[in-house]
């Protein structure tokens, strides 16, 4: 498998070589794959001085790696069958796992003299801002923003039958095992997951300083999906306003029904898709000569079923995450994130007064160093503390080399 990857990879950037011959005018007019097709790719490796299992499961994703310390390969294509439509897909291995279609969709522009584009297929995420950094290269630092990455107690295919059951859960997003439903042990969900695409339709709108997102998709932000599981589809939007081209404000909201359709038997007499995944967010990014500060916060709410009270219970949950990137020259820089997730709380058949899942606080630090033209060398420092769970403190040590073409 691992050498099948790599004469991929290494086709496909003998293949994009002619793209930038193109460019710079050198290839044979007429020639139909380098005036309509695109290649790229990018190729990551990290290491931490952590395992996940010693680290508490802080930087733990749904593909069951640790972001601090996983191999990414991904190619991303564009292929322009016309100036109203196109094609374009990323191809994505962590690990040297399977490739996956992480990105497949075709792009259409019904009015050429509007900035307007119709997205069919797996589609650009529509909620936030951080998701929209495809490249390790965006992220300053290794580790992903808590609220895009860090697993919570929730499932979609499972639920506790008590709150004392949700309680005896806090921190263990990792691997969360319930009662009612699927209980097999598995992996909880985060608020939004940055690192898979859904699947719908979406709309991308620019007038002047204005863009405005809308989308319908088959999963909700937790939980992206290929295809349906429960019979109703999330709705999201996104507006941004950009006064200066250093200045941009976003808003984002969505809402969708969260819970497989595995778990409709088991429901206390509410109709599954009464139960939706809700999630408001603002941002910002201001930059000015040397550095860059961004800012995003999320306010989201989950539905879920109770059976030892009314017949649902809001799960609140709100993150965090102010960020700095400053050059100090061509090619080195600084940067920093302090972040927060926190979430409300629940009473447990004892009285006792606790937050359904552990609040956690993350400071993460770094630098960035060019070493070659397209080749980026990172290496951080991570803090994190949780009020819950097995482990509650990590400090932990990462570097990562990321080179494209």
């Amino acid at each position: 498998m691992r050498r099948a990857l790599l004469s991929v990879f290494v086709a496909c950037a003998c293949a994009g070589a002619p793209c930038a011959a193109q460019e710079a005018g050198d290839a044979p007019a007429g020639n139909w794959f380098t005036t309509h097709v695109r290649v790229s790719g990018e190729a990551s490796a990290s290491y931490s001085t952590k395992a996940p299992e010693d680290e508490g499961w802080f930087n733990y994703s749904d593909y069951e790696t640790s972001t601090v310390r996983a191999v990414r390969l991904s190619l991303v294509g564009e292929v322009m069958l016309s100036p109203r439509v196109a094609v374009l897909t990323e191809i994505r291995t962590l690990q040297f796992d399977a490739p996956e279609a992480y990105a497949l969709y075709v792009r259409l522009r019904p009015w050429l003299s509007q900035d307007l584009d119709v997205h069919l297929g797996r589609i650009p995420p529509t909620f936030g801002a951080f998701p929209r950094r495809l490249y390790v290269t965006d992220n300053p630092l290794i580790g992903l923003p808590l609220g895009y990455q860090y697993l919570t107690s929730t499932r979609a295919d499972a639920v506790p039958a008590t709150t004392d059951e949700l309680a005896r859960m806090r921190g263990r997003g990792w691997l969360v095992t319930y009662s009612v439903g699927n209980t097999t042990p598995q992996a909880g969900l985060p608020i939004a997951n940055a690192l898979r695409w859904d699947t719908g339709a979406q709309v991308r709108w620019q007038k002047g300083p204005v863009t405005t997102y809308a989308a319908v998709t088959q999963g909700t932000l937790g939980d992206p999906r290929l295809t349906d599981d429960n019979g109703g589809a999330q709705g999201a939007a996104r507006v941004v306003y950009a006064p200066h081209p250093v200045v941009t404000i976003g808003g984002s909201v969505a809402r969708g029904p969260y819970l497989a359709r595995s778990l409709a038997p088991d429901l206390p007499g509410t109709p599954l898709r009464s139960y939706h995944q809700r999630a408001y967010g603002i941002d910002a990014e201001i930059s000015r000569d040397r550095w860059i500060v961004r800012g995003e916060v999320i306010w989201n709410r989950w539905d879920q079923p109770a059976f030892d009270q009314d017949t649902s219970r809001d799960l609140d949950a709100q993150a965090s995450y102010v960020e700095g990137r400053y050059r100090l020259i061509p090619g080195l820089y600084v940067a920093a994130r302090a972040e927060h997730l926190g979430f409300s709380r629940v009473t447990t058949s004892t009285g006792t007064d606790v937050t359904w899942d552990a609040p956690v606080r993350r400071l993460e630090v770094g630098a960035g160093w060019t070493v070659w033209r397209h080749v980026l060398l990172k290496g951080v420092w991570q803090r994190n503390r949780r009020d819950g769970g097995r482990v509650r403190a990590s400090d932990l040590g990462a570097v990562q080399v990321v080179t494209w073409f």
